[in-house]
């Protein structure tokens, strides 16, 4: 189906949502959000409708979890609440709820249909701002023009209109058919192999360096563990593709949540094994990270690494603070919770990881934006205790950005999916900032901390260069 089809659908939905949504307005002296949904046939699938992005100068945001055949495609912006000097707990939510109470929303009750928020937040609102995430400031929700989501074997189109007061509803509905002949999908090419000019890193001294002063906090008593991560940047011999990068993490790595937020000078991009929350019909659900080692090269390798992983004192030390504090955090916002007894190992294309899964069910009058500022930063990418952990790695590393801060997206009922963007690259033109980070505990080798690291950059090392 094309643009003009989806034009011919929605036209008189479009007419009569605007015409309630501008008698509201009015009635309230106040702007009110329309929010329209209808199936549609999108040729050509999610990568291919997320290329419509470069004929509209807004944010961009696409999330996919594969393994679950569910994608979200968000082009244009009808809305974005954005704060810089802010944290996670500033006015965001407050915001959030103003809009959507006197919202006009024809959407089914579906999944990642309606009123979708995308966007993330930064690491720590504290630390000096560097200037290469500029455009990404420290919280930021954006609404989509135009929402695709791909669930349950169908395909939708949300369109999300802002109707003022003063609003000429004819002349609403007009722009917004032209905008939606913009979104013909492009077809999708594959990255290719790109030459780097140079890649710039830390040196290992460096780490060493680092590692060495949080064994001393730590043998001190200032702190139980604190993760450390490192940068490595990429200069191209042309531009990055965003486009390409996301199609061989969405096929190399089908079991993590992938995304991508384009502010349009700027990419930030990832597929991360971790989800911080995910709220839906009332249920919560996280699994947390934490203790890691290579894949095999051979299934009887693959296991012991996997067998030493799981004995390890020192990875179960590390897994064990991150469970704890994920467990006290929730107990407050929800019954019912439970975790495994034991944690169990999952496996990626490069590592393996040590896994604890919670469920549990949230008390009245809670959301995932309460979620979300109650548990990042977890101990699995900050430390314990946090704000002493947050010092030292404000003041050895300074700017994480969105590097392993939330990002994901929320619907009109406060439920939603977050997830810790680690396994991520920031992209500006020719040049990529590349982050990985390894977790420090009594007994951390600073060799094989590094080698951590140095795994943890292949994914989007891989998906920048074609492989």
């Amino acid at each position: 189906m094309t643009p003009d089809l989806w034009v011919v659908q929605a036209k008189d939905a479009l007419a009569e949502g605007l015409a309630q949504g501008l008698e509201r307005a009015r009635r309230r002296s106040a702007p009110v959000l329309v929010s329209l949904a209808q199936p549609v046939s999108a040729g050509g699938g999610p990568l291919a409708v997320f290329g419509a992005r470069r004929r509209f100068e807004s944010y961009a945001a696409f999330w996919a979890r594969p393994d679950q055949s569910f994608w979200l495609v968000g082009i244009g912006s009808a809305i974005v609440m954005a704060r810089d000097g802010a944290s996670l707990k500033d006015g965001v939510d407050e915001e959030f709820r103003s809009l959507l109470d006197s919202a006009v929303i024809r959407a089914p009750a579906r999944r990642g249909i309606g009123p979708i928020f995308m966007g993330g937040f930064r690491y720590d609102p504290q630390a000096p701002r560097d200037a290469i995430w500029r455009g990404f400031p420290d919280a930021l929700l954006a609404l989509p023009r135009f929402l695709f989501t791909w669930s349950e074997g169908a395909t939708w189109l949300t369109i999300n209109i802002i109707v003022s007061p003063e609003a000429d509803a004819t002349a609403l509905a007009e722009a917004t058919i032209a905008q939606m002949r913009f979104l013909e999908a492009e077809p999708f090419a594959e990255s290719s192999q790109l030459g780097l000019d140079r890649q710039c890193q830390s040196s290992p001294g460096e780490w060493t360096h680092w590692v060495r002063q949080a064994l001393q906090a730590i043998e001190a008593g200032h702190l139980t563990k604190v993760v450390l991560a490192r940068r490595k940047a990429l200069h191209s011999q042309g531009s990055f593709s965003l486009d390409g990068a996301l199609g061989y993490l969405i096929k190399s790595y089908p079991s993590c949540a992938v995304f991508a937020m384009d502010s349009g000078e700027a990419s930030f991009v990832g597929a991360t094994p971790e989800a911080l929350v995910r709220v839906e019909d009332g249920k919560v659900s996280l699994r947390c990270l934490a203790g890691s080692a290579a894949r095999g090269a051979s299934p009887e390798e693959d296991r012991e690494l996997q067998r030493l992983l799981l004995e390890s004192p020192k990875e179960r030390l590390e897994h064990s603070t991150v469970v704890a504090m994920v467990a006290e955090a929730l107990n407050g916002m929800c019954h019912d919770l439970r975790w495994d007894n034991e944690p169990h190992v999952i496996k990626l294309k490069t590592v393996q990881h040590m896994a604890t899964s919670f469920t549990g069910c949230l008390n009245g009058g809670g959301g995932i934006l309460q979620l979300v500022r109650l548990l990042h930063p977890t101990p699995a990418v900050g430390g314990a205790p946090k704000d002493k952990a947050l010092d030292m790695i404000r003041d050895l590393e300074g700017d994480r950005g969105w590097y392993a801060a939330p990002v994901g997206w929320l619907d009109h009922n406060g439920e939603g999916e977050f997830s810790v963007a680690i396994r991520s690259a920031l992209l500006r033109g020719n040049e990529a900032t590349l982050f990985a980070g390894s977790g420090i505990v009594s007994g951390s080798d600073p060799v094989q901390e590094y080698q951590e690291t140095e795994l943890k950059f292949q994914p989007l090392l891989a998906a920048l260069t074609g492989g």
